[in-house]
């Protein structure tokens, strides 16, 4: 770049720099000051509107009309900008969505605080002028107003409710907003704008724009900390004759439908599902009982988290073995969990962890007993048994995995039955699903497989027993012939039958002057059930030649060995 761009260049970027000092100066003197800066003609001699600059900023700076209130303020634990600490403290009575809905009252009560006015100021500290420049305004306010006495409250989060009033319906309206740490705004119960960071602010950071309406719109802003300063700035760039501002007032209509919330059921919902993969689920015991410890919970810093998630070989402090430690290195839920700032809440209050652990060991014991239920249809049954089986030998995750050791096999299928013998009314409610289960010759295979194993674990054990019992249901007492299905039929029908023992089985068709239609070899097979259409004996309605045979009566007679039994049919056309 040539000297002369670059001093063309820079005076674009200065003459931009000083439009927006003009443009956020409210206070007439200093609007004079930068209207004749704007107009200053910039030659090369930066250092000098270098300073003019600096000397601008330092008149200007702060000075934008953000929207002071008063506000209603609340402040409550915790710092995750996705929980609803409103519901969470009062216990479903109120939430985020009722009180941007609906409003609030001056004075209403929330816990042991009470909604309290109060304006927040557009404070800003600056090391060195420009340079680490940050506002704790949030926490100052909340001082002046007696919400707290403490100066630096960490991993709580803020409420302040205003009232905008406008002038008519006026649609795509900016609004700015600036947030040290996270930060979430609702417009009338509707969340118009989320920014879920961990920053500083010393102004407006966040664009967006909404819709008002003609009268009263009611604004809810959130704001989180997590350490250090906690600041809010908030704009909205309407003249002063398109809205006013006031403080709100609820419109008595009451929350219902609401359910009783903690935090850690919220917590509980937040991480479930990544609690009930088998591969955690094996050490989130030990991770619980450490928990519990309350020099432990001390040693669980911001600081040591960040740590401990960035080097996941030293949760060997919970129990971890090296397995574990990889699949968390896989498992970004888990580094979630440990920096969601309500972690920080969790640990340091004992009522909500001890609650939290409960649920999660409920849950765990639960998902145990549901991980046999393979194909996920909300009970365990043969359909289980038969999927599983055709998985075996597959390694990695799978969802036939059921003792989640990595690989799929006889123990995994033989667990599936033990809680099928767990299941009520096992096993005579067993019969409908055998005409889609395993063959009498694979639970034989199956048998024989665990037998091998010979595993003393009771659950184990009991599933052998349910296959034995599966096995005699299996085999029948005598050899029958069913009625076909459906009967009538066109073109195609199914001949069911059951074997008490292995046999060659054949079957032939005759018209009703009894000449031979038809033969069908179907080979030997073992002792069972031939019920279903994937093994019942079928036939198309076609003669030895092909030939689609005419409508009437039909015999068709099964021969097994020493047993012969005849039923008659009817072709319709």
């Amino acid at each position: 770049m040539t000297s002369q761009r670059f001093w063309h260049s820079l005076q674009i970027t200065l003459t931009d720099m000083l439009s927006n000092y003009q443009r956020h100066c409210y206070k007439e003197s200093q609007k004079r000051l930068c209207f004749a800066l704007a107009e200053y003609k910039l030659s090369a001699r930066c250092v000098l509107v270098g300073i003019f600059v600096l000397f601008t900023h330092i008149f200007c700076f702060h000075t934008e009309a953000y929207i002071e209130g008063p506000w209603l303020w609340m402040i409550t634990k915790g710092a995750n900008i996705n929980t609803d600490y409103l519901a969470i403290t009062s216990r479903g009575a109120i939430t985020e969505r009722y009180v941007t809905e609906h409003g609030i009252n001056e004075h209403d009560t929330l816990g042991q605080l009470r909604w309290t006015r109060g304006r927040i100021r557009p404070t800003v500290d600056c090391l060195f002028w420009i340079l680490g420049c940050y506002s704790n305004n949030v926490n100052q306010v909340i001082n002046e107003v007696g919400l707290s006495a403490d100066r630096n409250l960490d991993y709580h989060t803020a409420y302040a409710l205003i009232n905008v009033i406008s002038s008519r319906n006026q649609r795509n309206v900016r609004m700015g907003v600036g947030s040290d740490d996270a930060v979430k705004v609702w417009l009338n119960g509707e969340v118009v704008h989320i920014n879920n960071v961990d920053r500083g602010t010393a102004g407006i950071q966040d664009l967006f724009r909404v819709n008002l309406n003609a009268g009263d719109n009611l604004l809810l802003v959130k704001v989180t900390d997590n350490q250090r300063d906690w600041g809010m700035f908030f704009e909205i760039y309407l003249g002063a004759e398109n809205f006013t501002t006031n403080l709100p007032t609820n419109d008595g209509v009451p929350l219902t439908g609401y359910p009783t919330v903690t935090l850690a059921t919220q917590m509980f919902d937040r991480y479930r599902q990544a609690f009930q993969q088998p591969k955690i689920q094996r050490v989130l015991p030990n991770i619980l009982d450490w928990l519990e410890i309350p020099e432990n919970r001390a040693l669980l810093t911001p600081e040591r988290i960040e740590i401990i998630v960035d080097h996941p070989e030293l949760l060997g402090t919970f129990g971890a073995d090296a397995e574990f430690v990889n699949h968390v290195k896989d498992t970004p839920e888990i580094g979630h969990f440990f920096r969601d700032p309500d972690f920080q809440t969790l640990i340091q209050d004992e009522a909500v962890l001890s609650e939290f652990t409960m649920l999660i060991r409920e849950d765990a014991s639960a998902q145990a007993r549901k991980r046999e239920d393979v194909n996920r249809d909300g009970v365990v049954n043969i359909q289980d048994l038969t999927l599983v089986s055709t998985h075996f030998g597959k390694i990695g995750r799978s969802i036939a995995d059921v003792n989640g050791d990595g690989v799929v096999n006889i123990v995994d299928l033989t667990l599936v039955a033990a809680a099928i013998g767990d299941s009520a009314g096992a096993p005579s409610v067993w019969s409908r699903d055998l005409e889609i289960g395993p063959t009498r010759n694979q639970v034989e295979q199956w048998l024989h497989q665990a037998w091998q194993v010979n595993f003393t674990d009771p659950a184990f054990q009991r599933g052998l027993l349910v296959l034995q019992q599966l096995l005699a249901m299996l085999t029948p007492k005598e050899t029958v012939l069913l009625p076909n299905y459906p009967n009538p039929f066109n073109p195609e029908t199914w001949i069911p039958y059951q074997l008490s023992k292995p046999t060659d089985v054949t079957l032939r068709i005759y018209s009703v002057n009894g000449a031979l239609v038809r033969t069908l070899v179907l080979g030997h097979q073992p002792a069972g059930v031939y019920e279903s259409k994937s093994r019942a004996a079928y036939w198309d309605g076609k003669n030895e030649r092909v030939e689609p045979v005419a409508s009437g009566i039909y015999f068709y007679t099964l021969k097994t060995g020493e047993f012969t039994s005849t039923r008659k049919m009817l072709i319709r056309k």
